[in-house]
């Protein structure tokens, strides 16, 4: 498996609706990145090395989506991760002088605490109408919409309760999965099939052996690949296993400092 450069360059940068943006960047910063196709929220954990305490409060007092955005050397840092802040700890020592602060970063976060639908339909709908009026309960925009997702006719249906379960229900009878990545909601279909032209290669040269699961699921481990994402696709030629497959997980971790950043991808 071929290492990129060991320059890396990872940002943190809030998305206020109001008021100053804050850029976190030059520090010592470790990651943990994990995304799924499933309807689950994504989550990101980081750590920073000796953050002062003015951007620290900030953090701590503002609500605000954080973005994660990583590039090696030159090249221009790609949205890897986007969210809300679930948890930030910070552990001073008397041992060390280094002090991290913890962030568990969580994607579509209050889309799933605080968004409810209460909407009764009346006459016949259609499924895919009340994925969409879900979606927007949510207050997401949509990403990936199948072409390909069949319709359930409903005769009046009550979508009471949070979005999310509201959705997960109607996706469910018609072979659909949600998911949420980067703040936008994906739709697809059991029908979808993997997509050449966007495919990214994976071989000898670029990633290890590929290796099976106790869930005859395949996972490939190669470099940071930051603007991959679930339901995507990748055209694996290894000698041991080929071909087009859709992105069901991925796992990238490492850090800034010094040591490779390696993803684990799982078809």
């Amino acid at each position: 498996m071929n290492e990129q450069s060991l320059d890396f360059n990872f940002i943190l940068k809030t998305e206020p609706e109001s008021g100053e943006v804050l850029e976190i960047t030059g520090f010592d910063m470790d990651f943990d990145i994990i995304k799924t196709n499933k309807a689950e929220n994504n989550k990101a954990g980081v750590t920073i090395w000796n953050l002062d305490d003015t951007k620290y409060q900030s953090l701590v007092e503002k609500d605000s989506k954080i973005c994660i955005y990583a590039g090696y050397g030159e090249e221009d840092p790609v949205l890897v991760f986007r969210g809300y802040i679930n948890k930030i700890t910070r552990k001073k020592s008397d041992k060390s002088a280094d002090t991290p602060v913890y962030l568990e970063i969580m994607d579509g976060r209050q889309s799933y605490t605080d968004a409810f639908i209460n909407k009764c339909y009346r006459d016949e709908v259609s499924s895919t109408v009340i994925i969409k009026d879900c979606i927007a309960a949510m207050g997401l925009d949509t990403g990936v919409f199948s072409s390909k997702l069949p319709e359930k006719i409903y005769k009046g249906y009550k979508a009471v309760g949070f979005a999310h379960t509201v959705l997960q229900k109607i996706c469910r009878p018609i072979g659909a999965k949600f998911s949420v990545q980067n703040n936008f909601v994906h739709i697809v279909s059991s029908s979808d099939e993997p997509v050449e032209e966007t495919a990214v290669k994976l071989n000898s040269e670029n990633s290890s052996c590929p290796h099976r699961t106790g869930t005859k699921e395949i996972v490939i481990t190669t470099g940071f690949i930051p603007y991959l994402s679930p339901n995507g696709t990748v055209k694996c030629e290894f000698t041991e296993f080929s071909g087009l497959c859709l992105i069901k997980r991925i796992h990238s971790f490492g850090n800034n400092y010094g040591k490779a950043i390696i993803t684990e991808i799982t078809v």
